[in-house]
């Protein structure tokens, strides 16, 4: 990953749970001594542009005086005057529920006219932007001084250290857990928290009685993703939770009333959610999200 160092805009984005503030703190721990100040903010409470921009501004400048030029100008002065880096974490709570991925509600459009100055503007500091849908402005920019991480699963050798720390039996059955749970570090720790409660660590056993189990802690953290779908998200997530294999295109558009180009967006609002994988040229849904439907239906 390109240090903040070289970037204005860099964004981690991915599904619930899979390590995003993770490694972000990772990174901060690596790069601190090479800003001069670095400020966290969390948009939780989803507050408006103001809001933030007067936090860092009063935290850059140490001041804490009605500003007389607009906040942007004024922000950008000091990310000149100084190296910052501001982490901007939970953005995906700006953006609007039951709309497809990435679409500011209302209240907050002003916040993409900050990215894009963020990321045009000369200045010496970055912005580290935390979400789990990947904003649209960075999905469509060719801007260099723009970087964007997807998240996944972690790699083999991080996923089992997780499951010894864990203290679970490493048997043959580990590389399945692994594979159900994508290498989802929040949802392997969850399921063998389970399996150490239940079977003493046992994963074998967990897989005679249910080899798709999904804990009540999961089910959650996939329903405050999923509850913010649009309603003709849902319709296709729905549908692709009953395929067996991946699916073309083509064939959504066979089984499904949606016209060509609004189904075409929806795929690529699904992508930016992390909620369905692309093969090749078909597509799929994760493999805990199918059970999630499953158990629902």
């Amino acid at each position: 990953m390109d240090s903040p160092r070289t970037k204005k805009i860099v964004m981690l984005h991915g599904m619930n749970g899979i390590g995003k503030t993770t490694l972000a703190l990772q990174l901060i721990k690596n790069i601190q001594n090479k800003f001069d100040y670095i400020i966290w903010q969390s948009l939780r409470d989803s507050p408006p542009l103001k809001t933030i921009q007067t936090r860092l501004i009063q935290f850059i400048s140490n001041q804490n005086s009605t500003l007389e030029t607009s906040e942007n100008s004024h922000l950008l002065e000091n990310l000149r005057k100084h190296r910052c880096l501001i982490i901007l974490d939970d953005i995906q709570t700006i953006f609007s529920s039951g709309k497809l991925a990435s679409h500011y509600s209302p209240e907050h459009k002003n916040y993409s006219q900050f990215f894009q100055l963020i990321a045009q503007l000369s200045h010496q500091s970055c912005c580290l932007i935390i979400s789990r849908e990947k904003l649209r402005e960075i999905s469509t920019s060719k801007n260099t001084s723009i970087r964007s991480l997807h998240l996944k699963g972690l790699d083999e050798e991080a996923t089992k250290k997780i499951l010894k720390d864990q203290d679970l039996q490493i048997d043959e059955q580990w590389q399945k857990l692994i594979d159900f749970y994508q290498g989802n570090p929040t949802w392997l720790n969850i399921i063998a928290t389970t399996i150490n409660d239940l079977f003493s660590g046992n994963i074998s056993e967990l897989f005679q009685y249910d080899p798709l189990f999904l804990d009540p802690d999961i089910k959650e953290l996939l329903h405050q993703q999923l509850s913010r779908l649009s309603e003709v998200e849902k319709q296709v997530i729905s549908h692709l939770a009953t395929t067996t294999e991946p699916v073309t295109i083509s064939t959504l558009l066979n089984n499904l009333q949606i016209p060509a180009s609004d189904l075409l967006n929806i795929i690529k609002s699904l992508q930016r959610r992390s909620l369905i994988e692309k093969q090749e040229n078909n597509f799929t849904l994760l493999p805990v999200l199918k059970q999630y439907f499953e158990v629902r239906s």
